[in-house]
Formats: C-alpha cells, structure tokens, sequence
C-alpha cells in the first residue's frame, strides 16, 4: 500500500472505523500508514469516554500535583494514622520489615499507577510510547522543583523512580488491555 495514497472522507471514515472499502486489498491501514495518507493533522475523534479520560488525566495530575509541591510532606502530622496502617497491614501477613519507608514507596507507585493509565488512554495510538518518556519527565520535574523551592521537602531520585515505575505499570497495563480487546473478534 502507497503510503502518499490520498483517501476520500467516506473511505478514510470507513477505515478509521474498522470497515475496508477494497482499495487496501483487505488489509486494515496501520496508524502510521493512515497518518501518512490522511495527512499529519491527524486526531483522534473526541468521543465522550476520550473526553472523560481527558478529565480525568487532568484531576489526577492536579491531585499529584497538590499532594507532591505542597509545602509540607503529606505525611506531616500523621504519625499515628502512618502506625496504625502499618499495624494493620502487619497484621494482615505483610512482614515486620515493612516499615515507613516501604509504605511511602509503595504510595508513590500507587499514586503514578492512574496517571500512567489516563495517559495511555488520552495519547494517540501508535504513541503510548511517549508515555514511557512523560512519566519520568514529569517525577523528575517534581522531585527537582521540590528539592529546589520547597524547604521541608526533599527530593529524591528513589522517589523518581517509585514514581516512573507506577506510571509505567498504569501505562503498560492499559496498553495491554487495549491490544488485548483489540484483537477480540467482534461479534
């Protein structure tokens, strides 16, 4: 298939949508080939589940965001309810050298886990990979901004790699998921 093949708005919707029209000898156009016959201006259609994960990228950076540059730690002042937890989770069968620093690792993976996903789910298909790239960009950025401009916090690189390992399990999961639905044959 020619990649400067130039496609008709009915064709190119049809394809787009999963229908042939003849004209790729059965074969479903790649992304990257339809991007290079439709032009670079290519964008996803803006459903309402696209617009929702737009949202929620959003809320769940702003809450990052709130709970990573706020001038004190999270933690700060909840020294009982960070025992009580561990507690619990002892009890539960998680072992006794799971300590502070072993639950605030774990917050931070779990706190990246949703953005990975959002993103996923809001990039373009064929550019999850840039995800790979924005998670530990992003960590870097917010480690280096508190280490610069907050006093009682501190920046860590262990915190920047909880961080990138959370987004890429969210990423990871949600490209596997999509891949996995994608090639369920629709009945």
């Amino acid at each position: 298939l020619p990649l400067t093949m130039v496609l008709d708005a009915s064709s190119r919707g049809r394809r787009l949508m999963g229908e042939s029209s003849g004209r790729t000898c059965g074969r479903m156009l790649t992304l990257s080939a339809r991007r290079a016959a439709v032009g670079a201006n290519y964008a996803m259609p803006m459903t309402s589940s696209r617009r929702a994960s737009i949202a929620g990228l959003f809320g769940v950076l702003g809450i990052i965001l709130l709970a990573t540059l706020s001038p004190t730690p999270v933690d700060a002042g909840r020294g009982a309810w960070v025992d009580a937890v561990l507690v619990v989770l002892h009890r539960v069968g998680v072992p006794g050298a799971f300590g502070y620093r072993e639950l605030e690792m774990s917050a931070n993976v779990a706190m990246f886990v949703p953005l990975g996903a959002l993103l996923a789910l809001v990039l373009v298909p064929g550019w999850c990979w840039f995800g790979y790239v924005i998670v530990p960009l992003l960590s870097a950025g917010i480690e280096l901004g508190q280490w610069l401009f907050l006093s009682r916090r501190d920046g860590a690189v262990s915190d920047i790699v909880t961080n990138t390992i959370g987004g890429w399990i969210g990423l990871s999961l949600v490209i596997v998921v999509l891949r996995f639905r994608s090639r369920k044959p629709r009945r």
